[in-house]
């Protein structure tokens, strides 16, 4: 059960990938909902405009490797781990999946979560997901935010308190 707002006994973090910032957004509001640290993960490949929006197209397509920065994330000190990611393609961002293959996970508890604005998150939270189990981490959640001309913190925090269900 997640305690909105109350700082729990264990230690969390929100780690995420934001292109255009919406990723970011939902982050950051799990992270004050839930008084979680947060690590952002940039990928040091432009991105930006429409040539970097084709070159993640081709990254996800040939599912290439990407340099980010930092390379991976220390979890020793971390009981539960929120990670974000834009869906791409119904893929997961390469910045992401990077990070999932630099980084162990085993014997942590992960919530995964996915930004888009159209479909494609079930594809994106199962790749996602598959991954991390290879790592020996244990998914205790999955959710995705439309953020298609919504209100993206109030659908975070209604994600939040579905968990609790």
């Amino acid at each position: 059960i997640i305690e909105i707002g109350v700082k729990k006994n264990m230690n969390d973090i929100v780690i995420y990938y934001s292109r255009t910032g919406k990723t970011k957004l939902v982050a950051k509001t799990i992270a004050k909902e839930i008084a979680a640290d947060t690590q952002e993960i940039k990928d040091l490949t432009n991105r930006s405009g429409l040539r970097g929006f084709v070159k993640g197209v081709i990254d996800i397509k040939f599912n290439a490797n990407t340099e980010i920065s930092p390379e991976r994330v220390d979890l020793k000190d971390y009981d539960t781990i929120y990670i974000g990611s834009p869906v791409w393609g119904a893929r997961i961002a390469p910045a992401i999946m990077q990070l999932v293959n630099n980084c162990d996970f085993e014997g942590k508890n992960v919530i995964t979560f996915v930004t888009m604005s159209g479909s494609g998150s079930d594809n994106a939270l199962s790749e996602l997901n598959n991954q991390i189990k290879t790592k020996k981490g244990n998914i205790t959640n999955s959710f995705a935010i439309i953020t298609k001309n919504t209100d993206i913190p109030k659908l975070t925090k209604k994600a939040l308190k579905d968990l609790e269900n």
